[in-house]
């Protein structure tokens, strides 16, 4: 009896044993089930967060591939900006060289222009003193017109006391001689060659005043041609 109920009490306690090395297994497939589970859920989790990663990795490539294109687009204009600015830098150095040498020549036009006024005032001022003298000249050669038609009247009317005298006419010219008459209508002068018709003019009476007895020499004529102005 002893035997059989230690045997009893051996197989019970191998029994519970082997339940409680199975509770200890089950607990332990639980444990590493759970572990697995848990590695799997942070597996997927861990995929996901590197796709989303790998997503947000190819977005910021792409915006970092837009930026670097308009960084080198910028540096492009940058330096197309830069060699613009280098000419016009340039084109305003050669502008004020242009216009220091402009206003160079401005001092140089405003003297040669003030040199000019002085020019025209001097010119102006001889203008005025030839018109002046002109105009003296006019009057000059006037009043020697007049002072020979006095003197050839004075000399006609000798002329006539002495032909009453001694009875014989005296000419002022004789035959063949040139002379002149000045044409008080216009101031020309009228060409003539003495002869019988001008001794018939001559002592004609028809001509109260006797205008065409005021005669003049070739060398009269000249003499007062140099006096003479174009404009009376």
């Amino acid at each position: 009896m002893t035997s059989v109920q230690e045997n009893k009490n051996e197989l019970e306690a191998a029994v519970r044993y082997c339940e409680s090395a199975i509770s200890r297994a089950q607990a332990t497939i639980e444990s590493m089930e759970f572990r697995q589970q848990a590695a799997s859920k942070a597996w997927h989790e861990q995929t996901g967060r590197e796709k989303s990663l790998l997503k947000k990795l190819e977005v910021m490539t792409a915006k970092y591939d837009r930026m670097k294109g308009y960084a080198d687009q910028l540096l492009d204009e940058n330096g197309t900006m830069e060699a613009d600015l280098d000419a016009s830098v340039a084109e305003v150095t050669d502008l004020k060289v242009e216009n220091t040498r402009l206003n160079d020549r401005l001092m140089i036009s405003v003297k040669e222009v003030g040199d000019l006024q002085s020019e025209v005032d001097e010119l102006a001022k001889a203008y005025k003193d030839s018109t002046h003298e002109e105009i003296t000249m006019k009057k000059a050669w006037r009043e020697q017109r007049e002072l020979v038609a006095l003197r050839d009247d004075q000399i006609a009317m000798l002329e006539r006391r002495l032909a009453k005298y001694t009875g014989e006419k005296v000419y002022p010219f004789n035959e063949g001689d040139i002379y002149y008459v000045l044409n008080q209508l216009d101031g020309t002068w009228i060409e003539s060659v003495w002869d019988d018709e001008s001794e018939r003019l001559h002592d004609s009476t028809d001509f109260p005043d006797h205008p065409h007895k005021v005669y003049f020499t070739v060398d009269q004529k000249n003499v007062l041609d140099k006096f003479k102005p174009e404009d009376d």
